[in-house]
């Protein structure tokens, strides 16, 4: 028998060696379990083929096919290896059995058929077949379940899972528990198919549980890791909301855990529970995060939440836990019952102050002990959902003492303290405003308001819900503003009620009011925007958007014109997103443009917002906007701008256009802002004319508008207006061309009045010389009447001036030197000797002279004159006359008139007066037969033309039968008194 085996094993060695160089006729995989017996067939052996010898051999892969597992030479007993002897056998067919499979019988088998043939191994068949063992996933290794993580560091979680099938890992973070799945887990998928799980960066978000899951055809297998970042708190455990009756106890837990030691607080209502409330034995807490309350009260009813906190570092807050106290009713402890006061004929509402969890069910009333008869809507008393007491109506028999009683799921409680209603009257409006006025700017308005009650009530006016200060009973607008536009209410109050009324001030015929409640909505990068619209002004009103982006610095503002005229919606295209914008709603009329909106500020987000509230509208816009125009050409010629353009092919528009907005601005700024403008042109306009032009650099943009106010894409051309200096000069200076043209009209006038001036003045020196022979022209001209008595004088001398008589140190105490110096109705009073009949005269017989440069003649003809008749003085008596600057004297010299200059042949020689009351001072512009041949100008002393004028004559006091007499020939002087003029402020 030894050496039966040692001859199989020497040729197995020799087909070893040729085991390589053959092909594999077949393969096959098997699956199995651990503890199943499997059989690995070989294909069936007929020994009675074979003539010689025939070797049956098993092998694996594990030994590199080199060592038969099992083995039969022909018809000998089979041979097993010593290591597989107790579960592997070789049955006759050649097939081997493996019992109990265990892990390690996963390999590859071979087959073999050999022949011997005269000494030499023919491998006549060969067969692999695949015993694949399946397994459960199994840990081979994997990190502690407890992690500790410096923040910011780096965490490596492993897990190292077999199986067969090779199993899927995994990872998982645990964030919660899910109550659409009772209460389990709720988990974050994090990886797959890995088995580390690597976190950067970790913090406080970062912290929590983790999982991994290993998962084949067989089973499962998983593994929690705790993460604690060192210095954060993880909650092991949160306080549960909890129902309690009245005067019961109840316990919370609050329960965390940390690297470092924990601290824990409590709070009820967002307010920490005091040492002071836990040392009173009732509500205490514990250091473990524990808070108990014994004899609940309806006041431990709230909100308590736990903070837990490491020392000097992070804290976290648990979710509220919800303590309910339940009792029946019992009277409120924070909210006590006064006395009411209700108002005649009003709506009286006494309200059940109670206390009841849960909501009371049933209440009744009572008046003065009996119970009050409830009747349903409509009736004289109802209960409202509070369950108040409602009078409908409230009369005398009304008044009294009342209280409620209710009840709850929990039973009867207690009475509500009882009040007393007292009964008021109304507060009436005497006077009170129209419920609408129209009116205009700088009109006046009265709005009345008076109203009578007990006590007295008190008046107060409000404007669109804000109070007028300082404004009692009638308010009156004096100068109606546009501002004035609003809704007015007079409320009259006292301590028991108040009592409104509303009137509306239209202001009309004035710009429009601004828009109100402006709303947007973000619909991809366009924003759509809805407001109300003001009042109009009563004209016809449209809309125009402003709306300007927010970056580094406040960009110019953009306009962009609203149409429809009377839309109150619309949609600005092609915005920027994550981007600020601000945006202004105004409204223009025929007046002009109105008042704007508030300024308001808007983020574009890159997403849409799916939040309550806001409307969710698909990225893609369904809104189709027309085709834009084309070939817009700027030309100018004067001072008009031509803009003129094309439209497309009009079918391949989506919408129909039907405006063309033409929006243009300059370089010019005003108010540090580009003045931008704008024009509605009807389709199928292609031109337009802007007029009145300045030079400068103008920026022209087209768009047009579809019938449901969609305009299309902007086009913008843009032209600089260069004019030569005369046109420029005429385009942008018509208002100083217009003044220049006056002023020289005026210069022109001016020229024409003053030469008219010289040539009268010169006319009249002329006509004042005529009859008088002059020795020089420097040398001033006498009367003809005294031309004789002047021979005997000394020569005259020229006078610089040639303007005096008087010398020149006279000539500032002469009160005819100044023309200033008029005299204005006087009459002579109080004479020193009475005026005989030979001393009478008229008005026309003298004459106001101013004193000529006669230096010589002057002191001769004054003496002569004193010395042969006394001078007559006559006061002036006291007359209010503006503009009068009275002298210390004035003096008057009487001079005796002629009537024919060439007949007279003595200075004294008596003068005929005749009848003249007055002056004809025509006559004496006119006249030759003057007293003197220099005289002051008539219109210096004129008496029908001057403010202040002298009308009477110094004769005006004598007797009229005496009128006719003649005066002595000797001059007069009469000598006023400076005291008797009193000078007008």
């Amino acid at each position: 028998m030894s050496i039966l085996l040692l001859i199989i094993n020497v040729l197995s060695l020799l087909s070893t060696a040729n085991v390589y160089c053959l092909s594999v006729s077949s393969k096959q995989i098997l699956d199995s379990e651990i503890g199943d017996n499997h059989i690995l067939d070989c294909p069936p052996i007929n020994r009675n083929q074979w003539s010689l010898p025939l070797i049956i051999q098993w092998y694996r892969g594990r030994n590199n096919y080199t060592i038969p597992v099992a083995s039969q030479f022909d018809t000998y007993p089979v041979h097993i290896d010593d290591l597989y002897a107790k579960r592997y056998s070789l049955l006759t067919n050649g097939s081997l059995k493996i019992d109990q499979i265990q892990l390690n019988d996963n390999d590859t088998y071979e087959c073999r058929l050999i022949l011997i043939d005269r000494g030499l191994l023919d491998i006549k068949e060969q067969y692999f077949l695949t015993l694949r063992v399946n397994e459960k996933p199994r840990f081979i290794n994997r990190s502690n379940s407890i992690q500790v993580a410096l923040p910011y560091s780096t965490v490596n979680l492993v897990c190292h899972i077999y199986g067969v099938p090779i199993p899927t890992i995994s990872w998982y973070k645990i964030i919660g528990e899910d109550k659409q799945t009772n209460n389990k887990e709720a988990v974050e998928l994090l990886s797959v198919n890995s088995q580390h799980l690597i976190l950067n960066n970790v913090d406080d978000r970062s912290a929590g549980k983790y999982r991994c899951v290993g998962k084949n055809s067989l089973g499962s297998i998983e593994n929690e890791f705790q993460l604690f970042i060192h210095g954060s708190i993880y909650w092991r455990h949160f306080p549960q909301n909890q129902t309690v009756k009245i005067n019961g106890s109840i316990t919370l837990k609050c329960e965390g855990e940390s690297s470092e030691p924990l601290q824990y607080q409590w709070l009820k209502n967002e307010i920490f529970i005091s040492e002071t409330i836990s040392s009173s034995g009732r509500i205490r807490t514990f250091s473990d995060g524990i808070l108990t309350i014994n004899n609940i009260k309806p006041s431990d009813h709230g909100s308590y939440v736990c903070i837990i906190s490491i020392l000097n570092s992070t804290s976290i807050r648990s979710k509220p836990a919800i303590i309910t106290v339940t009792y029946p009713p019992i009277p409120s402890d924070h909210r006590q019952t006064n006395n009411l006061t209700l108002i005649q004929g009003s709506l009286g509402v006494c309200p059940c102050l109670l206390d009841a969890y849960p909501p009371i069910q049933s209440v009744s009333w009572y008046q003065n002990g009996r119970s009050i008869r409830i009747t349903p809507k409509g009736g004289a008393y109802t209960i409202n959902s509070e369950y108040s007491l409602i009078i409908r109506s409230v009369d005398d028999d009304d008044h009294g003492k009342y209280f409620c009683r209710a009840q709850n799921s929990e039973g009867f409680g207690r009475d509500s303290v009882p009040f007393y209603v007292e009964i008021k009257e109304p507060i009436k409006f005497l006077l009170k405003p129209n419920s609408i006025y129209h009116v205009r700017e700088k009109n006046r308005l009265v709005l009345p308001c008076l109203a009578f009650g007990d006590p007295k009530p008190q008046i107060k006016w409000f404007k669109n819900a804000n109070e007028l200060n300082h404004i009692n009973e009638n308010f009156t607008l004096e100068q109606i503003e546009k501002s004035d536009h609003g809704l007015y209410i007079c409320q009259a109050s006292n301590e028991h009620t108040t009592t409104n009324i509303s009137t509306l001030i239209i202001v009309e015929n004035t710009t429009p009011q601004a828009p109100l409640n402006i709303r947007y909505e973000q619909i991809s990068s366009n924003l759509l925007l809805s407001w109300e619209p003001g009042y109009d002004g009563g004209r016809i009103q449209h809309f125009i958007i402003w709306y300007r982006l927010i970056q580094n610095k406040k960009q110019n503002w953009h306009q962009i014109r609203v149409l429809p005229n009377n839309a109150t919606e619309f949609l600005l295209f092609d915005l920027q997103v994550q981007q600020t914008y601000e945006v202004t709603i105004v409204g223009e009329n025929d007046f002009g443009l109105g008042s704007f909106s508030p300024i308001i500020s808007i983020y574009l987000n890159n997403y849409q917002d799916l939040s309550i509230g806001n409307l969710h509208r698909s990225n893609e816009t369904n809104f189709l906007r027309p085709l834009p125009p084309m070939d817009l050409h700027l030309s100018y010629s004067g001072s008009n701008l031509h803009i003129t353009w094309n439209q497309g092919n009009l079918f391949e528009s989506p919408v129909n256009i039907l405006y063309y907005v033409i929006q243009w601005r300059s370089t010019i700024v005003f108010n540090n802002q580009q003045s931008q403008q704008s024009i509605v042109v009807k389709y199928p306009s292609r031109s337009y004319i802007l007029k009145d032009i300045k030079q400068s650099r103008y920026i022209v943009q087209l768009m047009s508008y579809s019938n449901q106010g969609i305009y299309s894409i902007p086009i913008e051309a843009d032209i600089d207006i260069q004019f030569n200096s005369i046109l420029a000069y005429y385009g942008s200076s018509r208002l100083l061309i217009s003044i220049l043209c006056f002023l020289t009209v005026l210069i022109v006038a001016t020229l024409c009045i003053c030469l008219f001036c010289v040539l009268k003045h010169y006319y009249h020196r002329q006509s004042y010389c005529t009859n008088h022979k002059s020795h020089s022209n420097w040398i001033c001209c006498c009367f003809p009447s005294i031309q004789y008595r002047l021979d005997n004088c000394s020569p005259m001398e020229k006078d610089r001036y040639s303007a005096s008589l008087l010398k020149t140190k006279d000539l500032q105490s002469s009160p005819i030197y100044s023309t200033r110096h008029r005299i204005t109705s006087q009459s002579v009073n109080n004479p020193l000797r009475p005026l005989s009949s030979p001393d009478t005269c008229t008005d026309s017989s003298i004459s106001l002279a101013k004193v000529t440069a006669i230096p010589s003649c002057r002191n001769s003809i004054i003496s002569n004159a004193s010395e042969i008749l006394q001078p007559t003085y006559a006061s002036l008596p006291t007359i209010e006359v503006p503009h009068v600057i009275p002298s210390s004297a004035l003096t008057f010299i009487l001079v005796p008139n002629t009537t024919d200059d060439t007949k007279m042949t003595s200075f004294f020689q008596p003068i005929p007066i005749s009848n003249a009351p007055y002056i004809d001072h025509e006559g004496r512009k006119n006249s030759s037969r003057l007293p003197l041949e220099v005289v002051p100008e008539l219109s210096e002393l004129s008496v029908d033309n001057s403010r202040h004028s002298y009308a009477p004559s110094v004769s005006s006091t004598v007797h009229s039968s005496q009128q006719l007499q003649s005066v002595q020939p000797s001059p007069i002087l009469v000598t006023f008194d400076s005291n008797s003029l009193k000078r007008r402020t």
